[in-house]
């Protein structure tokens, strides 16, 4: 018997079904091929601009390694010589090494080339310049979608020029403890405040210049964008680091009270800085007092005006007038203290880029220091250097200071 019209039609239909079905599913597939295919080749891509990067970061590098500064004449060779000789607890045992995290990393790179005295002391801090890159990346990141802008970012901070000649051919610590500051600062504009304090406890252990970012906590604060608690965890970050010291031997005051020991050594309240101390001279507890009241009014100020900015501007806008003006108007500064102002003004940058003069003038104002501190290369005198970052303060501020002070307090961020 011959099937019915009705089953002939019905069997059509259910072909054709099959047959939209089957195309359906076929072109699903490629897509998702297409896709798959098309984010494999944007990973392999990424990750050689990457890798093109540190390539470049390190060549750059290169011709520097061999430079010995007066710092590693007088001290570090020193601390290597100390450390390859009687060991790494019976070396800071001694006193005359007063920065204990600093050559516990050198010890560390010690153990990984033993015969090459200043590639082990410079490696470190090499190996830092690219992790502070990479939370200048992550910094970045949160404020563009695009990788682009992150990368450039990155790539700005490997290749500015206090960055390498910092580490390269200074062989000086200071990208270490920015690192974990950096990120810190990115940390609070993830919103974990938890971590940004464990991270700043990380910063602080290695070098007292972390307090550089301490008035960013009292602003915000200000503005009740922490949460007060969260300070407890910075002794919980120092300690993870300093733990292993006191493990192998080393004493608990000399772990506890390494920073406090050598910043006393100090006595000169200039030290090529170019901050106040340049133009008047003024008792140590007198110039602390007016840092306090300076980072005091401000906060005052701070608190009555109404801000046309987002949460994560602000946050950037205040973490670089914090490390701007700190070490502006305390004694007793060094001429690589702006390091953490050359970094966190690249991000600001890049948040808010009207201000891209800032990070252009203050890198250029720590090269000046670098060149006359290592070279007496002497572009523009020193006596005149301060007017950049007192400006760079004055425009910082003014900022945070519109007309319409006297409005109630509010935040037109986002949460």
């Amino acid at each position: 018997m011959g099937s019915s019209p009705i089953s002939s039609t019905r069997n059509d239909h259910r072909d054709a079904d099959m047959e939209v079905l089957w195309h359906c599913e076929n072109n699903a597939t490629v897509k998702f091929m297409r896709s798959a295919t098309e984010k494999g080749m944007h990973s392999v891509s990424f990750m050689l601009l990457v890798a093109n990067i540190i390539l470049l970061a390190l060549i750059v590098r290169l011709p520097f390694i061999s430079f010995k500064s007066a710092d590693y004449i007088s001290a570090y060779s020193d601390w290597y010589n100390q450390i390859v000789s009687e060991g790494y607890n019976v070396a800071l045992e001694d006193t005359s090494i007063k920065q204990v995290m600093h050559s516990a990393f050198v010890a560390v790179a010690v153990s990984l080339f033993p015969y090459y005295k200043l590639l082990s002391i410079k490696l470190i801090s090499i190996i830092f310049d690219f992790i502070l890159a990479f939370f200048v990346y992550k910094c970045v990141g949160i404020r563009y979608q695009s990788k682009t802008i992150p990368i450039l970012a990155a790539l700005t901070t490997l290749l500015a020029p206090t960055v390498i000649l910092n580490s390269a051919l200074w062989g000086q610590n200071d990208a270490m403890y920015t690192a974990f500051l950096v990120a810190c600062l990115y940390a609070l504009l993830a919103d974990r405040q938890a971590w940004a304090f464990v991270a700043f406890g990380l910063s602080l252990s290695i070098k007292l210049q972390a307090i550089f970012i301490t008035p960013l906590f009292l602003w915000l604060l200000v503005k009740k964008k922490v949460n007060w608690r969260y300070f407890s965890l910075t002794p919980l970050g120092y300690l993870i680091t300093l733990l292993p010291l006191l493990l192998v031997g080393i004493p608990l005051d000399r772990v506890l009270f390494t920073h406090i020991h050598e910043h006393a050594s100090w006595v000169d309240n200039k030290f090529n800085m170019p901050n106040l101390h340049q133009w008047i001279s003024l008792r140590y507890t007198l110039s602390i007092i007016i840092a306090i009241a300076i980072v005091l009014i401000i906060a005052l100020l701070f608190s009555r005006t109404r801000l046309e900015m987002t949460r994560e501007d602000l946050i950037v806008h205040l973490a670089a007038l914090s490390v701007i003006t700190v070490p502006f108007f305390l004694p007793r500064m060094h001429d690589r203290y702006l390091f953490p102002a050359d970094i966190i003004t690249i991000i600001l940058a890049f948040y808010r880029p009207k201000y891209w003069y800032i990070a252009v003038l203050i890198s250029l104002t720590s090269l000046n220091t670098y060149l006359i501190e290592q070279f007496e290369i002497v572009v523009i005198p020193l006596r005149w250097l301060p007017i950049i970052p007192l400006s760079i303060f004055v425009v910082l501020v003014r900022q945070l200071l519109p007309l319409r002070s006297s409005a109630p307090p509010q935040f037109n961020g986002s949460n």
